[in-house]
């Protein structure tokens, strides 16, 4: 009997330490870190970090020298094997961020950002994300850029000034008269001293860059270029820099290969090429019988660009129509309510009874957020287009109203007006066209989440 019952406890001991074991290995399964995204937020780079469990993690942080870094450590986790051991980030004073598992017992995954340069560590914050399981850690912008002069070139008939290190800014881009100019004002960017250039020659007269009143907390520049006339513009990205063609047709100028950033992965969008099949749009003559080109054969151009660009970005894309077929605007809009679309683009092209009295470029909304999406993609189009700003309107069109995501129709420009068209049907116009939508729609959706993390 005795020995009976010492055999029973060893068979309860055995069992209660393989529950126990079981337990813990269940515990640990929670704390596999699956997921490491980088992202763009409004403050800053967001690093999400996705583990498996339905709980936030617990961050540590502090900074080491020689070379200078950030780490952040996560007690009670563990990196999948699956995940790359260095991640590109495109911050200014930020190289890359390095995963690592710390230790194994007790588990402790780590993550490293190199930084640019000594004193150049932004500040961070650490929020719980929207998804179960999923830890914000937001690497703030570690301060305002310091512009340096701009720099003149030419090509093809088109001055090209450069601000360097200005790409990534957010920026306003308008006009003035009397005397005519461009300028831009560049948030979380300064200037030294105030910095003027005359020019002895060509369309333009003088550069200049000042300080303005800040917004907020955030720094503005402005960076004016004086013409000697009137002149079509263009602003547009190359690399780190920003620049501002000036000329005949500075929309014509082929553009640097994009460069996608994964700054939009995973997102959910809709791009909707307007007409199609026997729906031909917007021609550009009316007729009888109506003459080319038509509004569905460009918008369907640009809607592929816009397509390309966004799954460049890591952005998982949905078009509602990819040849000349039709779509009806109830399946338009119920595609992008299928799919749980974040954006719905929808993108057209202008006319009017009256050929070559209208010309410009504007966005249509209908509810909700799509105000803003509408404002931001707008101004990214004149900057990139130079195209007349016939502004931001609410509209009820049924593609944009039935559809529950932020959604804007966007009007490139006017197809029966002669100079409106010369620019729709060339390619590195609508190239252009393409990008901006992008650049606004980026914007659009890091305000909205860094909004969001902070519960407003």
């Amino acid at each position: 009997m005795i020995g009976r019952a010492a055999a029973r406890r060893r068979i309860f001991v055995s069992l209660c330490s393989l529950l126990a074991l079981g337990w813990q290995g269940t515990c640990l399964a929670e704390r596999v870190i699956t997921r490491v995204q980088v992202r763009p937020g409004l403050r800053g780079t967001v690093v999400a970090v996705f583990t498996s469990g339905g709980e936030a993690l617990e961050v540590k942080s502090f900074a080491l020298h020689d070379p200078p870094r950030l780490v952040f450590d996560l007690p009670g986790a563990r990196l999948s094997p699956d995940l790359p051991s260095r991640l590109p980030v495109e911050q200014r004073g930020l190289r890359q961020i390095r995963l690592g598992q710390f230790s194994a017992d007790p588990e402790t995954a780590r993550l490293v950002v190199d930084l640019s340069e000594e004193g150049a560590a932004p500040g961070s914050e650490v929020t719980a994300g929207e998804e179960p399981g999923e830890t914000l850690i937001t690497l703030e912008h570690g301060g305002p850029v310091a512009l340096r002069p701009p720099t003149l070139d030419c090509v093809e008939g088109a001055v090209l000034v450069r601000i360097a290190g200005a790409a990534e800014l957010a920026r306003t881009v308008s006009t003035l008269r009397d005397p005519p100019r461009v300028y831009a004002d560049l948030t979380d960017a300064r200037v030294e001293e105030v910095y003027r250039q005359q020019v002895e020659r060509g369309p333009v007269r003088e550069l200049r860059m000042a300080g303005q009143p800040p917004v907020g907390q955030h720094p503005i520049a402005r960076f004016v270029v004086e013409l000697r006339e009137e002149q079509a513009y263009t602003v547009f990205c190359d690399g780190d820099d920003l620049l501002l063609a000036v000329g005949p047709q500075p929309w014509a100028l082929p553009l640097p290969e994009y460069q996608g950033k994964n700054r939009l992965q995973g997102r959910r969008i809709v791009v909707d090429p307007g007409h199609g099949g026997e729906d031909i749009g917007a021609p550009a003559a009316f007729g009888p019988p109506p003459q080319g080109p038509f509004e569905k054969d460009i918008v369907l151009d640009i809607g592929k660009r816009l397509a390309r660009l966004l799954e460049a970005e890591g952005a998982e894309v949905t078009m509602t129509r990819e040849g000349d077929r039709y779509v009806s605007l109830q399946e338009r809009a119920a595609i992008a309510n299928r799919v749980r679309a974040e954006a719905f683009i929808s993108i057209h092209c202008n006319a009017c009874d009256a050929p070559d009295t209208l010309e410009g470029t504007s966005v249509y909304y209908d509810h909700g957020k799509s105000a803003e999406l509408a404002g931001l993609v707008q101004g990214e189009l004149i900057a990139a287009l130079g195209t007349t700003d016939k502004g931001v309107r609410n509209a009820n069109f049924a593609v944009i109203r039935r559809a529950q995501a932020p959604g804007i129709l966007v009007e490139t420009a006017y197809i029966n007006h002669a100079g409106d068209r010369a620019r729709l049907i060339h390619p590195n116009f609508r190239e252009r066209a393409a990008r901006a939508i992008v650049q606004g729609l980026m914007r659009f959706l890091a305000e909205e989440r860094a909004a969001g993390s902070q519960g407003t």
